[in-house]
């Protein structure tokens, strides 16, 4: 596991095994659609992933979906960064 999802043992997670998934095609459409340049902006949307990513249970599949989303956060970051 990539140290990016390490369990951070303050953030909780209101989901689930069962519900999970949910959760991360929400984070998977929002993102993908408005990027971190969403209203609530980046610090917002990588919160959010943690707090998934600190679910009980996740699978590997799962684990790298997050990984994913956590990597398209950088990825805009830096070219933000690099606009300005």
């Amino acid at each position: 596991m990539n140290e990016t999802l390490a369990r951070d043992t303050t953030i909780t997670s209101p989901y689930t095994p069962k519900n999970v998934d949910a959760a991360i095609g929400h984070l998977e459409r929002v993102l993908s659609a408005e990027g971190a340049n969403s209203l609530f902006g980046q610090t917002y949307w990588r919160t959010r992933v943690r707090q998934v990513s600190a679910t009980h249970g996740l699978h590997r599949e799962q684990r790298a979906r997050l990984e994913r989303l956590l990597k398209l956060l950088s990825d805009v970051g830096c070219v933000q960064a690099f606009e300005r």
